[in-house]
C-alpha cells in the first residue's frame, strides 16, 4: 500500500508576523480560526474520498504560520477527521509547530492526549535583541520556559529551529543557544541560514541601510562552529540544516528529500500525488468559499516530467548526508549519471568536494557549505 505524508497550514500568527517571513499568514485571526478549522476539516473529508483507502498516512506536519496559536481542542479536531477518514499508521510521526510565546501547559497535553508525538518550537536566537529586530514575539525566557515545559509534560520527540546569519549576530550567540539545547538534551536541532525574501520588512530595511546581516565569510563560520559543535555532542548532519541524536531524524522531511509524496491541506496547501503537483489558492477568501461550495480550491496542477524528477532527486539527494544511491537513480531515470556528467564528476572528485563509494555518490562532509554549488553543476 502506498504510503504518503500530510501536510496541514495553519496560516495565522499572533499580533504581527516575523519581519523576515513571506509565508502565507495572516495576523486578524479573532473571526477567522473557527471557519478555518472548519473548512480544513472538510477539505480533509471531500480528498479522502477520491483516494478511497489506497494509502497509508506515515507522518502528519502541522505547521504555518503558528498552529500553536489554535486552541488545543482545534489540533485535536483536526487529528481525529484524519485519522477517521484516512488510514494512519500506528506509529505515524505527528509534529506540531509551536511557539514559545502562544505554547501553555494545557496545549501541550492536549496534543499528547490526540497523539502528537512530535513538537517543534521555533526559538531562532536566544539574544533579546536580535529577537526584536527581527520581530519575533517572544523573549529568550518565553523560550527556555517553552522547552521546560515541553519536556516536563512528556514531549521526548523536540526540535528547536534555531537562525544563523542574523543581524549583529555573533558565534557567541549561537554557542548561547547551542549550550542550552545540549544541556536540556534537545534531540533535533535545525539550523538554518537567514534568507532574505524580497519585500518582506527586513528585507526593505536592509535595502535602505537601517539594519546591516552579516558577511558571508562570517555566516559560514557560524554554521561552521554549530557543525562541529553538535558533532562533538554526537549528534549528526543528516540534511544541511538538521542535526539529530540517533533516530530521532524528522521522518516528514525525510520524505520530502526523498521525494516521497505527499498531500497538503489549507491555505496555500502543495502536494505532490502520482507525478503531479497541485497548489491551493492563498487567498483566504476564495479556499473558504470553494471547499464550503464542494469544490477543491486548487488553484494550479502540472505534471512533473522525468527530466524535472530527475533533477529534483540530485537537488534533494544532495543535501542528505546519503546522497544519491546511483544503482536506483539509474534505473529509474534510465541513464548514466557518472557517464552523463563525466567532466563535472572529475572536477569535483578532484577538489574533493565529494566523494564516491559503494555504489553512492555524496556531497563530502568538509563541502556541505557550498552543497548549492555542487548541485548546480550536477542538475
Amino acid at each position: 500500500m502506498k504510503k504518503l505524508s500530510i501536510y496541514i497550514h495553519i496560516p495565522f500568527c499572533h499580533n504581527k508576523k516575523c519581519n523576515y517571513c513571506d509565508f502565507v499568514s495572516f495576523c486578524d485571526i479573532d473571526n477567522k480560526q473557527e471557519i478555518y478549522v472548519k473548512t480544513l476539516l472538510k477539505e480533509i473529508k471531500m480528498r479522502a474520498k477520491t483516494l478511497k483507502n489506497e494509502c497509508e498516512i506515515a507522518t502528519i506536519f502541522i505547521g504555518g504560520g503558528t498552529p500553536s496559536v489554535l486552541l488545543g481542542s482545534q489540533i485535536g479536531d483536526i487529528l481525529k477527521t484524519l485519522k477517521k477518514h484516512f488510514r494512519v499508521c500506528e506509529d505515524a510521526e505527528i509534529t506540531v509547530e509551536a511557539n514559545p510565546d502562544s505554547l501553555t501547559e494545557q496545549k501541550l497535553r492536549d496534543y499528547l492526549m490526540f497523539g502528537v508525538n512530535r513538537l517543534s518550537i521555533g526559538g531562532q536566537t536566544m539574544n533579546d535583541k536580535i529577537l526584536k529586530i527581527i520581530g519575533r514575539q517572544h523573549t529568550s525566557k518565553q523560550l527556555k520556559n517553552a522547552i521546560l515545559l515541553a519536556k516536563k509534560v512528556g514531549f521526548l520527540n523536540l526540535n528547536v529551529d534555531m537562525m544563523i546569519g542574523l543581524p549583529k549576530q555573533r558565534i557567541c550567540d549561537a554557542r548561547k543557544m547551542l549550550n542550552f539545547l545540549i544541556k536540556h538534551k534537545v534531540p533535533h536541532i535545525s539550523c538554518y541560514s537567514l534568507i532574505l525574501e524580497e519585500n518582506t520588512p527586513l528585507w526593505k530595511s536592509v535595502k535602505e541601510k537601517k539594519i546591516f546581516l552579516p558577511k558571508e565569510e562570517k555566516i559560514l563560520q557560524m554554521y561552521d562552529f554549530v557543525y562541529k559543535k553538535l558533532k562533538s555532542k554526537n549528534y549528526f548532519r543528516y540534511e544541511v540544516s538538521n542535526f539529530a541524536k540517533e533516530n530521532f531524524e524528522c521522518e516528514h522531511n525525510k520524505n520530502y528529500w526523498e521525494m516521497g509524496e505527499y498531500l497538503a491541506f489549507g491555505v496555500a496547501g502543495h502536494s505532490f500525488l502520482n507525478g503531479e503537483r497541485f497548489e491551493n489558492t492563498s487567498n483566504f477568501e476564495d479556499y473558504v468559499k470553494k471547499i464550503q461550495k464542494g469544490e477543491f480550491a486548487v488553484i494550479k496542477c502540472e505534471k512533473i516530467s522525468l527530466l524535472e524528477q530527475k533533477e529534483e532527486s540530485i537537488m534533494l539527494s544532495l543535501r542528505t548526508n546519503k546522497g544519491i544511491n546511483l544503482v536506483d537513480f539509474n534505473k529509474k531515470f534510465s541513464c548514466d549519471l557518472l557517464k552523463d556528467k563525466e567532466k563535472e564528476i572529475a572536477f569535483l572528485s578532484s577538489h574533493k568536494f565529494i566523494d564516491i563509494e559503494n555504489g553512492t555518490l555524496k556531497v563530502s562532509e568538509n563541502a556541505f557549505y557550498i552543497s548549492n554549488s555542487i548541485i548546480a553543476k550536477l542538475v
